[in-house]
């Protein structure tokens, strides 16, 4: 019986879209391509999440990609890690679905790969006093879809897994899942359709 359930974040509940971000930053297809190459797919962001753990700072990300590109596009890449969160939306249908679920007695909870400026921005709406209780990364130093950051949610909340449901958008980080007993489920990013397609399924609602 499902007791607790556990959200991803980006691309769950917070609509992030990169070809979308980039379309609406710049329509300069060069300046795309640069900002996918050398700061989306960098160490520093998506390929091994330094920003996410907590090991460096934003500061840090801008002068370590601003050296390694040769200081060509200094200025694009300052404004792009200084802004991009804007070009995020907090989709409040899910919000409103989390308190259908709290009225179902569900403990809700979070689980995400989030940098302190993006914690920053999802705290502007009432996302985190509305649920029970959340680990991010970057305070743990920790990422998914490794193990570590599962224990800690599991430990820190006393939860048992096979009481609880994740729900993620990464099928790494629900294999994970799965492994510990969690059961997991993948949904489509950006698709609040296919978290709702998953709640009727569950038969939460």
């Amino acid at each position: 019986m499902i007791k607790n359930i556990v959200f991803d974040i980006g691309n769950v509940i917070l609509k992030f879209d990169i070809n979308d971000l980039l379309n609406r930053y710049t329509s300069d297809k060069e300046e795309q391509k640069f900002i996918l190459d050398n700061i989306i797919n960098s160490p520093e962001w998506l390929k091994y999440g330094l920003i996410d753990t907590g090991y460096i700072s934003r500061e840090n990300a801008i002068a370590i990609v601003q050296d390694r590109t040769n200081h060509k596009k200094d200025k694009l890449i300052e404004n792009f890690w200084n802004t991009y969160n804007a070009y995020a939306k907090i989709d409040d249908r899910i919000l409103e679905l989390i308190k259908k679920l709290k009225t179902n007695n569900y403990k809700i909870y979070l689980l995400s790969n989030i940098n302190p400026y993006t914690h920053e921005f999802v705290s502007k709406s009432n996302l985190l006093e509305m649920v029970d209780g959340y680990v991010f990364s970057y305070q743990e130093h920790m990422i998914k879809p490794y193990v570590g950051i599962y224990n800690t949610l599991i430990n820190r909340y006393s939860l048992l897994p096979a009481e609880t449901l994740f729900i993620d958008d990464n099928q790494k980080n629900i294999d994970t899942g799965n492994k510990l007993g969690i059961i997991s489920k993948k949904v489509e990013p950006d698709n609040y359709q296919s978290v709702v397609d998953l709640v009727n399924e569950m038969n939460l609602i």
